[in-house]
């Protein structure tokens, strides 16, 4: 047990998504070596989205939705909401071992991934922080698992001059594992050679004893998936009708939203469960699709502009492209459409292999 495993990843990020991939990532880990896991924390770096042309999608964080979205009647409702979520998973952080901030990278190996780490061009406060390339690293190994460039591109590296950078970082690594398409022809761009691509940790690790343990007895529901203020009014409305036609409350979990008769805040270890309970999950996100698809939930996933490369490609590599949702009608046609979900889940077995076998080679 003298070796250390360290995991950047992130950890930090109030989103049940960001908790439950870093816990199964380091579940996995775990279960593969006999080494002291630990959560390496990084500095934000600095916001260079001004040197790009294009105008870059923001990732907005949970505050500046219930900011963006306020009316007197609700804005104290949703700022209590978030603000006890914070505080709840700032609890249950403490007890995955994320308490302290550790900026120690004194470990024999760091693991970094999986999520959006290698997305450099975003705004504060993460920033272009170069210790999510390794950067400063003195350990032994450096290596990722389904790391993303989220929505950056390669020409997007090119026109902030940092491309060099990027590649020099890289060059340095052990192994490196992506999560999407976009992530390995960067990669191929940059360093001549394809990576590897592997699923989302909550999708390889298989929480059997977490989804045994905790339970909701919740029923007759529909869950709501979707950011915080990024469904539009007239979405809303579509959503509330159809649940009421079909007799179902609408349960939002871990965000806010009006038209919910339950807003949840709960354990994220209690999210598959209200997953595997539901009726039906509306859903535009990356974590509400995989949970779906996890828990083999009927489901259907919104897809817009700003989403549509990320979702797309997990549904198409998941032979699910069908569930996705171009126009609110498309909700009620899917409801009615039942899922076979045998093909997808050999899938997800045959990349559990790959990914068990990608991370004994490079741990």
């Amino acid at each position: 047990m003298d070796k250390k495993i360290g995991i950047m990843s992130m950890q930090r990020i109030i989103n049940y998504g960001s908790f439950l991939q870093a816990y199964g990532l380091k579940k996995m880990i775990e279960s593969i070596s006999k080494s002291e896991v630990e959560f390496v924390d990084y500095r934000f770096g600095t916001d260079i989205t001004d040197r790009l042309k294009r105008k870059q999608e923001r990732t907005e964080s949970v505050m500046d939705k219930v900011l963006k979205n306020r009316t007197p009647w609700n804005y104290l409702k949703k700022m209590q909401f978030f603000k006890e979520i914070e505080r709840r998973l700032i609890q249950d952080l403490k007890a995955m071992g994320v308490d302290e901030l550790n900026y120690d990278c004194r470990v024999d190996t760091l693991v970094i991934g999986s999520d959006e780490v290698f997305n450099c061009l975003q705004p504060y406060p993460v920033g272009y922080s170069k210790q999510l390339f390794g950067d400063g690293f003195e350990g032994n190994k450096l290596v990722s698992y389904a790391a993303s460039f989220g929505s950056t591109r390669y020409e997007d590296l090119v026109e902030t001059g940092i491309v060099q950078e990027i590649k020099t970082m890289l060059s340095k690594f052990a192994a490196i594992s992506v999560r999407d398409e976009n992530s390995a022809h960067i990669v191929k761009q940059l360093l001549g050679y394809d990576p590897e691509i592997h699923l989302d940790p909550v999708l390889m690790y298989d929480f059997a004893q977490e989804i045994a343990e905790y339970k909701t007895s919740e029923k007759d529901y529909i869950i709501l998936y979707a950011y915080t203020g990024r469904l539009s009014r007239e979405e809303e409305c579509y959503i509330k009708k159809f649940a009421n036609r079909h007799n179902k409350k609408i349960i939002c979990i871990g965000h806010y939203s009006n038209i919910a008769d339950k807003n949840v805040i709960c354990n994220p270890l209690y999210v598959f469960s209200y997953f595997k309970n539901a009726d039906y999950v509306i859903t535009d996100t990356f974590h509400g699709t995989v949970f779906s698809i996890k828990m083999n939930t009927k489901f259907c996933t919104l897809i817009r502009d700003s989403n549509r490369n990320k979702l797309e490609a997990l549904l198409k590599k998941l032979d699910k492209l069908d569930r996705k949702v171009e126009k609110m009608e498309d909700i009620e046609q899917l409801y009615n459409t039942e899922i076979d979900f045998y093909k997808t889940n050999q899938i997800i077995e045959q990349e559990r292999k790959k990914t068990t076998l990608y991370l004994k080679g490079n741990i």
